[in-house]
């Protein structure tokens, strides 16, 4: 078995062991959910809110989502100092399986995990803010849902990029400069008068669709090209330990 298949197969068999960082991840949705709903309901509510509010939404949205795609579990926790993912692919490649496998799994967790937790982020503010439903409709919350998983799986094709692709101590590094830039991001943004998750909703109250196709066609283009940039990633880099 080769190909997508194993990697589905390979997919599964993690999804048996690694439960407890799914359910972790899952739970954090929950609690984004919850918290984001009220503060984008004032948002919406108030349209003078202070300018900080709104950049604080859009760093929450820019950021959260794509964390949504990761398991949060003690492997995670442990990067840095262990670097866990470098001897847990130097592990399967002693069985061997395919570095197309690893990586095609690893994919395949973080489409599902995107998409999944996605809906709960999203569809659990929606069900606590009367206001976000005062502006949209469940399936228009649903497109401008489209649009931010979209966005999420774009940015995950970059973090596996680094995940499977650098040391622990990089990948760590990288994700605190993540971090950074999307605050520097939403500062700027909101300096310039703009904010990006009004905007998105204005989008879909103004019937501007052409998103629904742009963002999961921009997600798939990253992913693929992700997909191939981190197999060529890694069949230039050593696993010894």
């Amino acid at each position: 078995m080769r190909g997508w298949s194993a990697a589905w197969r390979m997919a599964q068999i993690g999804w048996k062991r690694e439960w407890p960082g799914m359910l972790f991840t899952f739970l954090f949705a929950v609690y984004c959910g919850w918290i984001g709903g009220f503060t984008l309901g004032e948002i919406l509510r108030y349209e003078d809110t202070i300018r900080s509010t709104y950049m604080i939404t859009d760093w929450f949205y820019l950021l959260v989502l794509p964390v949504l795609g990761q398991l949060m579990n003690c492997t995670v926790f442990a990067i840095s100092r262990g670097d866990i993912h470098t001897k847990k692919i130097a592990h399967w490649r002693t069985m061997p399986i395919p570095l197309e496998t690893i990586a095609g799994t690893r994919l395949l967790n973080a489409v599902l995990l995107t998409a999944v937790n996605g809906l709960v982020f999203l569809g659990l503010q929606y069900a606590v803010s009367p206001a976000i439903r005062e502006q949209l409709p469940l399936a228009g919350w649903l497109c401008a849902g489209l649009v931010w998983i979209g966005y999420a799986l774009a940015v995950n094709a970059v973090l596996i990029w680094f995940e499977l692709g650098c040391s622990g101590k990089v990948y760590v590094r990288f994700y605190w400069a993540f971090v950074g830039c999307c605050l520097l991001l939403s500062g700027v943004l909101t300096l310039s008068g703009v904010h990006l998750v009004r905007a998105v909703i204005r989008e879909m109250q103004a019937g501007h669709y052409i998103w629904l196709v742009i963002s999961p066609v921009a997600a798939a283009a990253a992913l693929y090209a992700g997909y191939r940039l981190t197999l060529r990633r890694m069949r230039g880099r050593s696993f010894a330990l």
